[in-house]
């Protein structure tokens, strides 16, 4: 099916609605119309994005955009405190969960009923994906559906597992000069259902539409392939919906993305090391002894190598799984213990978010721009 959408604007009053009673990113407004729209059609997908909605306090606004994707998104349960057994449960009519306040799951020493429900949530991002229970008086094995969207929020961080399924928005309380209109719940629902329904009329009509959007896309380069996976059907909804903002869009997941890997570099003390390695190395240079970076790293302000009385043999160790290790060199008439260039650049490529997949700011409002235009709509037949 080709043409123009039957309900002309869908993703810009979906988006529209969002910003009324939400203060985001600018990168996420976009982002998160799209995935209201694709709850309406998970099965054109063969993997849904989750959304992770993460801050570093309380009263950030994660509750409120739950309560405005609780209008908006099919088949919507918005709760805290699930039970395993009842998550698994619940994803057999594919609703769009939302689960507020899951700090829990991301403790270092999560109790056993957190575990269970990290089991089902890290399965159920899969189409297909299933979890096997003993059900009923006999206790016959039974495999439970567990595909589905969910977004989840948390203070902190989510576990790795959790948080490499999750396209991630980073929370911020808002500033005297950001206003948003007042949410009361009948009004706003009120105001929802003609957007809603658009939502799912247009799902309905285009469905197949997105679905072959998807099965064509050509590779979205400008990300990694984890996070290709993730944006896929995003890019999906806005080629049928809304090709125009592709380009947008582009730049959306580009910040987003960045974002999301320079927070996984600071949560992983051997990733914060290699990138501290790369941050200190003399520029041209193809060598570095020892003693020069542990010197150089313990300069870094702020830097946690200091306090981690970071000697040789633990620079060494922590470095190793990374395929570095360190060798005999010469500085000039010196001879003695170091690193090569060559042998950390295979690392730096693997690890390290490379030039254009960081934002150039941590500031949450603000928007990579981004120069790469790999990424093309195709006309669908």
């Amino acid at each position: 099916m080709s043409g123009s959408p039957i309900e002309p604007g869908v993703i810009a009053s979906t988006e529209s609605f969002i910003r009324r009673f939400c203060i985001l990113p600018d990168a996420a407004y976009l982002p998160l119309a799209l995935w209201a729209v694709a709850t309406h059609l998970p099965d054109a997908f063969d993997a849904f994005p989750y959304i992770a909605l993460l801050s570093p306090a309380k009263r950030c606004g994660k509750t409120r955009v739950f309560e405005v994707l609780e209008l908006l998104t099919s088949k919507a349960w918005h709760g805290t405190s699930a039970t395993s057994a009842a998550l698994f449960r619940m994803m057999e009519d594919v609703p769009t969960l939302l689960l507020d306040e899951v700090e829990a799951l991301g403790n270092s020493k999560p109790s056993e009923s957190a575990q269970a429900v990290l089991a089902v949530l890290n399965a159920g991002h899969r189409k297909g994906a299933t979890i096997p229970r003993c059900d009923g008086p006999e206790h016959k094995v039974r495999h439970f559906p567990v595909y589905g969207p969910k977004a989840f929020a948390a203070i902190g961080t989510l576990p790795d597992t959790l948080a490499d399924r999750c396209i991630h928005v980073t929370m911020q309380r808002k500033t005297p000069s950001q206003t948003v209109d007042r949410f009361l719940q009948g009004r706003a629902k009120d105001d929802a259902e003609p957007v809603r329904e658009s939502l799912v009329e247009w799902a309905k009509a285009y469905q197949e539409s997105v679905r072959c959007a998807y099965e064509n896309m050509a590779d979205l380069k400008f990300l990694s392939d984890r996070d290709a996976d993730l944006w896929m059907p995003l890019f999906a909804v806005c080629t049928v919906a809304e090709p125009e903002r592709l380009d947008e869009l582009q730049r959306c997941a580009v910040a987003l993305s960045g974002a999301k890997a320079a927070g996984d570099v600071e949560d992983s003390l051997p990733l914060k090391l290699l990138a501290d390695v790369q941050k200190v190395w003399p520029m041209g240079a193809d060598r570095m002894p020892t003693a020069t970076m542990l010197q150089r790293l313990k300069e870094i302000t702020e830097s946690p190598w200091g306090a981690h009385d970071l000697s040789a043999s633990r620079l060494s160790v922590m470095l190793r799984p990374f395929g570095v290790v360190s060798r005999q060199i010469r500085n000039g008439r010196e001879t003695g213990k170091g690193y090569l260039r060559a042998s950390l650049d295979e690392a730096f490529s693997r690890y390290l978010p490379q030039k254009g997949e960081l934002p150039e700011t941590s500031e949450t409002t603000r928007v990579n721009i981004g120069d790469n235009d790999d990424f093309r709509a195709e006309t669908l037949p």
